[in-house]
């Protein structure tokens, strides 16, 4: 399932040769695909029609899933913006790339796949849509563009930022391999979406969590109708070696499920699970049902261009997945933010919940373990009869054989995590800007 450069195009492995895809408007086209990368902030999978919803809110996104390689059971490593993205662009775990909640800096110790891709000829461009990713935090790294122009304060609508990533795409030359980021923040509360897509999905009977679970899904819907503005754009600069795309979301959204709202202070299905697809042209169409991490994320990407990874890191390739050979499935491992002490009182006071210390998880054969140490907080589910973690199974004498093996998994994957690079502090601006959006310092 890998796809290699040849003279003058790239095959790919198990799918036979890349036709050629339209007329370059300038010099001799390039042999090596292009790469876009969308990241959807705060969107759950099951808000998907791709992934089982039956609201209809995203045609779109579901048209372009019937035609990639589609993951199922896909998991962010965080539920927080910041430290998820880094691991999705570094192939690294929040303890090892250092950026533990949102605010703090994304070193240059690491590595991120748009530095890979620049460094192999790509032209490379980011156009995001949050503070949050800004470049302030040093996620531009290995981006010769990174577009922040937003349209509200700290924020831009999915629309403008496809607009910019759109005429970027079509300046771009076909001699020359572009990588391009775009990134979504349209269901991310405050949801900013106009009235043609609020109006239908809400009443004036609604208030509360019922009026934020409304206006999510138009957010969705709003989001998903930027996207044929994108396609278009890629199908306009008709590279003949194609444009290989990668579409995930950085994590969920809860709306009540186990007493919690919002994201960033648990690890429960809803906030982590995540779309994941891939398409290409030569990718042939495929759903995968087994469990796999963004932690593969860069590792995927890169391996599907045939560009090595010349660093260490903890993801590795999903392509044994969606090849013919036999994969065999890996723990996931996830972790909360950190929250400071002067902010774990108040948390508690609003919401009910102890973001005391670290909070681990763990999923594999079928369980799924959640530890929050210092709160005192053990949680085992059992997910193949128990999607829905509705049923606490630590104190179950019949899983303590199960609870002991999680717990010795989660162990070993702790200890083979090491920081690989430096953590910058929050200044006293980025903290009234985190707090604005809603985050706790």
């Amino acid at each position: 399932m890998m796809i290699y450069i040849s003279k003058p195009f790239f095959t790919l492995l198990c799918c036979g040769i890349l036709a050629s895809c339209g007329k370059a408007p300038v010099g001799t086209p390039t042999a090596q695909p292009n790469l876009l990368m969308v990241t959807f902030d705060t969107l759950r999978a099951d808000h998907l029609g791709a992934y089982g919803s039956g609201a209809g809110l995203t045609p779109n996104f579901d048209a372009l899933a019937e035609k990639s390689v589609m993951f199922d059971n896909a998991y962010a490593v965080s539920s927080t913006t910041a430290p998820s993205h880094a691991t999705i662009f570094s192939g690294l775990y929040p303890n090892e790339h250092g950026v533990l909640k949102n605010g703090v800096a994304l070193s240059g110790d690491v590595t991120t796949v748009a530095e890979v891709l620049r460094d192999d000829g790509y032209s490379t461009a980011a156009f995001v849509s949050s503070y949050v990713l800004g470049e302030l935090f040093d996620l531009d790294q290995g981006f010769d563009l990174y577009d922040e122009d937003f349209n509200f304060k700290r924020r831009r609508l999915g629309v403008l930022t496809v607009e910019a990533a759109s005429e970027w795409i079509s300046e771009q030359p076909n001699d020359k391999p572009w990588c391009v980021w775009v990134h979504f923040m349209d269901p991310h509360k405050p949801y900013r979406q106009p009235a043609e897509y609020l109006d239908p999905y809400i009443t004036s009977a609604l208030e509360g969590n019922d009026l934020d679970m409304a206006s999510y899904n138009g957010a969705v819907a709003y989001m998903d109708s930027a996207l044929p503005a994108l396609l278009s754009s890629i199908d306009a600069q008709q590279a003949d070696a194609g444009t290989l795309m990668a579409i995930t979301a950085d994590h969920g959204e809860l709306f009540g499920e186990h007493g919690n709202f919002g994201h960033g202070t648990n690890l429960y299905q809803d906030v982590m699970r995540v779309p994941l697809i891939f398409n290409h042209s030569t990718l042939q169409a495929s759903r995968f049902t087994k469990d796999v991490g963004l932690i593969d994320f860069a590792p995927t990407v890169l391996d599907l261009l045939n560009i090595k990874f010349d660093v260490e890191v903890s993801g590795t390739s999903l392509l044994p997945f969606a090849g013919e050979g036999v994969a065999t499935a890996r723990p996931l491992f996830m972790q909360r933010r950190l929250f400071d002490e002067e902010s774990i009182k108040p948390v508690f006071e609003k919401s009910g919940i102890n973001v005391q210390g670290p909070q681990w998880s763990v999923i594999d054969r079928g369980y799924k373990l959640i530890m929050a140490p210092d709160a005192g907080e053990v949680e085992l589910y059992h997910l193949a009869i128990d999607p829905d973690e509705l049923t606490n199974l630590a104190d179950a004498e019949s899983e303590a054989i199960q609870l002991r093996r999680m717990q010795k998994l989660l162990s070993g994957l702790l200890d083979a995590q090491t920081l690989r690079a430096s953590i910058t502090d929050l200044s006293p601006e980025v903290l009234q800007n985190l707090e604005q959006l809603g985050y706790a310092k």
